[in-house]
């Protein structure tokens, strides 16, 4: 990847910045980003000075060969003329807007459609990313692309069928695990002697540790959970309570997620027919 352009530098379109960088995936020199707030895009200049900032997407096009479109699905109405216009075949075009469908962006002139969904563990060069081809790849090419994106990130290839699942693990998981996290702490101070800032500590820790415990191959998720819950122990008195309040809610959490993801694929195939019929 010679030239990496990102077009949107909002919370994942910025970690991707950084990571890219970070990483050695890409030369910070050979960086281009826009974004619709300018005062957003100049101040990755105070971290990378090195870094391009485009005066226009068509700018940015013409001045890369990897474009990552970091953008919610409502703009892309805003953006899709600009791609038509100015990406050429040779363009590598990577989306990380899991709505969009790869088969509405294959309208588009690059050969090489790719969605990457990123995570924000991915900040630490590690993580997994969901990866999934579209339909015009040699096979050398693919394995090219997963050689690179290995560089900052650890490639899961999924299929349509599994995507929105999969993002909701891999991506909006950490937003979960924090908030049961953040609700064992806030109960922790509420019912006993400990300060906010000492529980949170022990969390904090506990959950690097944890992490450290399954990267390690001491466990699996089970496996730690039943060498925890020794029999007749405090434990089993707590994860009893957890049965209880916790049956049926990641259930109705992956109802709305499929809910909202139903409902912005068809705000895109909307956006697509649209500018299909001009």
């Amino acid at each position: 990847m010679k030239k990496a352009g990102i077009i949107g530098t909002g919370n994942m379109g910025g970690m991707l910045t950084e990571v890219l960088i970070e990483s050695g995936a890409v030369p910070e020199e050979n960086v281009v980003i826009v974004n619709r707030n300018k005062e957003r895009s100049h101040s990755f200049l105070n971290k990378f000075p090195q870094l391009s900032i485009a005066e226009s997407i068509s700018d940015l096009i013409n001045r890369t060969d990897t474009i990552f479109i970091c953008v919610r699905p409502p703009h892309y109405e805003t953006i899709y003329d600009d791609l038509k216009n100015h990406l050429t075949a040779d363009h590598l075009l990577a989306t990380i807007t899991s709505p969009v469908k790869l088969s509405d962006l294959e309208r588009l002139p690059p050969r090489r459609i790719v969605r990457t969904v990123p995570s924000i563990v991915n900040k630490t060069t590690q993580g997994p990313l969901l990866l999934t081809f579209g339909s015009k790849w040699s096979e050398e090419e693919k394995f090219s692309f997963r050689e690179w994106i290995s560089l900052f990130s650890e490639p899961v290839e999924i299929d349509d069928t599994t995507l929105r699942v999969s993002s909701d693990i891999v991506s909006c998981g950490p937003a979960f695990m924090s908030y049961l996290l953040e609700r064992l702490i806030y109960a922790a101070v509420s019912e006993t002697a400990i300060s906010f800032d000492d529980a949170e500590t022990l969390a904090e820790k506990m959950m690097i540790s944890y992490g450290r415990l399954l990267q390690q191959g001491h466990y699996d998720l089970r496996s730690l959970r039943e060498k925890v819950n020794v029999p007749g122990g405090i434990t089993g008195k707590g994860l009893g309570v957890l049965s209880k309040y916790g049956e049926g809610m990641f259930e109705d959490v992956f109802r709305e997620t499929h809910r909202k993801f139903a409902a912005d694929q068809h705000e895109m195939q909307q956006i697509f027919q649209k500018k299909a019929q001009k």
